[in-house]
């Protein structure tokens, strides 16, 4: 099957064809907006989010980065990594890792993510919620969360899940019992409910 053409105001080259994709290819391709990620050797295109996408995802990204900096040693990326290994590296829209802030390491070397949150879409959606979640959740993901902006809802998958938790008026996160609990109302990340 052939690879995808990469898309950019620019004149960019297609993306070579490959059978199998790994985290080097990777450092190969074009910087033109395009978010790449592998999953078990096929690479994945996604072009720039939509504007409503990234409001969603920066006001999730500002109270999660609000949390962490009120709880010294964990840290929040928009867009995060998780490399698995070579033939299995994501970039959710979110991700909340138990590191401290500061701390830089290479994506390679980063534990994986407490919570990864990705804000669905209609070019997305398969792919994120029936063939990503369930790599998140086996690799060591504490939990996914698939925020819906068309019906206003966020599922909660953790390694228990058999079907996710709904919530549609807010949600609430608390990676650790000694720590606090971030309560998110919904109408905070989606705006007022008009219909």
């Amino acid at each position: 099957m052939a690879m995808p053409r990469v898309r950019s105001t620019s004149e960019s080259p297609p993306v070579p064809e490959r059978s199998m994709w790994t985290f080097a290819d990777l450092e190969q391709l074009p910087d033109d907006g395009n978010r790449y990620e592998i999953l078990h050797g096929e690479l994945l295109v996604t072009p720039l989010p939509a504007h409503g996408h990234q409001a969603v995802s920066m006001r999730l990204a500002l109270k999660l980065g609000a949390w962490c900096a009120a709880n010294p040693g964990w840290s929040v990326r928009a867009f995060g990594g998780v490399y698995v290994r070579e033939t299995l590296w994501f970039e959710p829209d979110i991700a909340v890792y138990p590191t401290p802030e500061y701390l830089e390491l290479p994506w390679k070397e980063m534990p994986p993510p407490m919570l990864a949150v990705e804000v669905l879409s209609s070019a997305t959606r398969a792919r994120d919620r029936h063939r990503k979640r369930p790599e998140y959740i086996r690799h060591g993901v504490g939990e996914v969360w698939l925020v819906d902006r068309d019906t206003r809802v966020v599922e909660r998958w953790t390694a228990a899940s058999e079907f996710p938790e709904t919530h549609v008026d807010g949600i609430a996160w608390t990676p650790d019992a000694a720590l606090p609990t971030l309560s998110i109302a919904l109408d905070e990340l989606f705006g007022p409910n008009v219909e």
